[in-house]
């Protein structure tokens, strides 16, 4: 059996993986820790938070909802769930596998076998009915089939033939363009396939060379279709080529593409922001008009790593009208970027040279207003200039003040001097706690050893006995204690162990403090 003190090992180790980034790990030792104590509220919203970041909204969701029912009304729990809530779709299968339509054990007014099978049977009717019938109404017409026309047309030209996207009704809808010749992938010199951006006046300049070799009579069947976001297909363009006869394979070889000159915005080393706030590295400027693209990944200091397995060719183009540049790398000389290496970002040459209004440790808000939410400055990357910053709350007993979680996020500069106008006052970030359950770091217990603590003055409150005080866990050893009919005192033989901020913020009057080794144990 798993002892309490192993038990919060386990929530410790979860927390930590947590705070590293190791989301893994951290939802692996959660787990544990409910899966040992069903009871462990804090266990069960940090679960929550672990799965939120890890996408699975769902199973997140239930976990903050058994938070709340160990420990209900808390506030940060309930902010976390809201927060989730947005991600959470439940279609009609979930609710029709929900359980809400099951049969009573037993039927009231003494109804008989043929009744219950009968009222089996219309069940059975009404739901193949409504199965027929409320589809229509809730499952939306495939894309395919209901967006505009999209207008793709082929341009011949002496050594290429060039694709061009002319836009049409439903083009936003398209995820990508799949695009083959003879019902083959059309690859360049490079090995790479060719693709066709989505936004309307890309263009695709496709070599007479690289279409040879998936001919035997110099024609190619160019077919184009259009992958929508819901993962429906049509067919948008559908031509025949006529190549040019080759003369020998000297000529094939000697054939040199040509392109559509392309000003490239962005260069190599540079970080780009899209619309999703992800960060981009264009690690590559590819000769047809694309850029060679990774996914980063930002630590809490600022510091960059590259996403491994994640390169890919975008148009110049598309990138540029969905991304702008936040800062740039420095590329090592060989060219080459390695994803367990860390990475800092070096200045934008258009950043100003004034320095930072805030420091780290800044309280700061949108107004005066007390009531206004307030964020912590935790750090400033001059590479990106950008500020590192997270919520802030006060504890109940009105002091500054802990964080949500142990995650920061980013914004930039004079973005954030713009929205946050207003210093509150100044903190140490090593007085900072981490939930709402923690404590005012570096400040002492309010009771010890002996201590006898109620809820209020009131002659019937129930008292509990203050038997000691664990600083790893930041918890109080309790046990519920009354008075015996000699005067003396009486305590129950099971113990209970409670974190400090909910002890002191619910049992706030200290009624008398005793030797608890003279207390009989019933």
């Amino acid at each position: 059996m798993v002892g309490e003190e192993e038990i919060q090992d386990i929530y410790k180790k979860g927390i930590e993986a947590y705070r590293r980034g190791d989301l893994s790990q951290a939802s692996h030792h959660l787990m544990q820790v409910v899966e040992t104590d069903e009871h462990d509220h804090r266990a069960w919203n940090a679960l929550g938070v672990v799965l939120t970041k890890m996408g699975k909204y769902q199973d997140a969701d239930v976990c903050f909802e058994n938070a709340l029912i160990l420990d209900q009304g808390n506030a940060v729990y309930e902010r976390n769930r809201v927060k989730n809530s947005s991600h959470v779709k439940k279609d009609m299968k979930e609710l029709l596998s929900s359980g809400y339509f099951s049969l009573p054990a037993n039927l009231p007014f003494g109804l008989s076998a043929p009744y219950l099978i009968g009222g089996i049977l219309l069940l059975l009717i009404i739901i193949t009915i409504l199965a027929v019938i409320i589809p229509p109404f809730f499952q939306p017409e495939p894309l395919a089939t209901s967006a505009g026309d999209i207008q793709i047309s082929i341009e011949q030209l002496d050594d290429l033939i060039l694709v061009k996207n002319n836009g049409g009704v439903g083009l936003e809808k398209v995820a990508e363009f799949l695009l083959t010749g003879n019902n083959q992938t059309i690859y360049s010199l490079s090995g790479l396939p060719r693709n066709l951006g989505t936004s309307k006046g890309s263009t695709l300049g496709i070599p007479h060379e690289d279409l040879y070799p998936i001919s035997d009579d110099n024609t190619v069947t160019i077919r184009l279709s259009a992958r929508y976001v819901d993962d429906s297909e049509r067919p948008v363009l559908h031509q025949k080529i006529i190549l040019p006869v080759l003369v020998n394979e000297t000529a094939v070889m000697n054939i040199t593409p040509v392109l559509i000159p392309y000003d490239p915005q962005y260069k190599t080393g540079d970080i780009l922001i899209n619309e999703s706030g992800s960060y981009l590295l264009v690690s590559d400027l590819l000769p047809d008009n694309q850029y060679r693209i990774q996914s980063l990944n930002r630590r809490n200091e600022g510091l960059f790593f590259i996403q491994p397995n994640s390169a890919q060719n975008m148009s110049m183009q598309e990138t540029e009208q969905s991304s702008i540049k936040s800062a740039m790398l420095l590329i090592p000389a060989e060219g080459m970027l390695s994803p367990d290496i860390p990475y800092q970002a070096v200045r934008n040459d258009s950043s100003s040279g004034i320095g930072p209004l805030y420091v780290p440790g800044d309280v700061v808000s949108s107004s005066k207003s007390s009531s206004e939410e307030a964020f912590v400055v935790l750090g400033f990357d001059s590479g990106t200039d950008e500020y590192a910053f997270d919520n802030l709350y006060k504890y109940h007993s009105g002091e500054w003040g802990y964080r949500p979680d142990a995650l920061s996020e980013w914004k930039d500069r004079s973005e954030f001097e713009r929205s946050y106008p207003v210093r509150v006052t100044r903190i140490a970030l090593s007085q900072v706690g981490i939930g709402e359950e923690s404590s005012p770091p570096g400040t002492q217990p309010l009771y010890k050893d002996g201590d006898i603590v109620a809820k209020d003055r009131g002659a019937d409150a129930s008292l509990l006995l203050i038997m000691g005080y664990d600083p790893l866990t930041n918890s109080y050893v309790t046990s519920p204690i009354w008075q015996s009919y000699n005067g003396g005192w009486e305590r129950a033989e099971k113990s209970e162990v409670i974190i400090r901020s909910a002890l002191e913020k619910e049992y706030s009057y200290r009624v008398r403090t005793i030797d608890s080794s003279l207390v009989k144990v019933r």
